[in-house]
């Protein structure tokens, strides 16, 4: 079964799991789960120049979830926010708040 499908069943967001020894909700870990893949995601398309999208339901899921972190800010998880325009799209309002330039680009080859 594909994580996609497997999102779908309502149990895959009810209960818990234990990660590192600590018992995490299992809709807590989903939201790490989509953090990693819309944001790697984004990276992997900027770095090779490719258009990338995402839906708004998972950006509108993603963005309380990254600007309440208590992650440290140091890199590890996240880097620094990084501040984005006033009307900023949620894209680029998420990329900020996880410690991305929304408007880096690869240096040339």
């Amino acid at each position: 079964m594909s994580l996609a499908a497997a999102w779908r069943e309502p149990e895959a967001w009810q209960g818990s799991a234990m990660i590192r020894g600590t018992s995490t909700p299992a809709r807590v870990l989903g939201l790490v789960v989509l953090d990693e893949m819309v944001v790697h995601g984004w990276d992997i398309a900027v770095a090779a120049g490719r258009i990338y999208e995402v839906t708004d339901a998972e950006i509108e899921a993603l963005i309380p979830f990254v600007s309440r972190t208590s992650a440290k800010r140091d890199g590890s998880l996240f880097g620094p926010v990084v501040e984005v325009p006033p009307g900023a799209s949620p894209l680029d309002r998420l990329l900020g708040l996880a410690g991305r330039d929304p408007s880096w680009k690869p240096a040339p080859r």
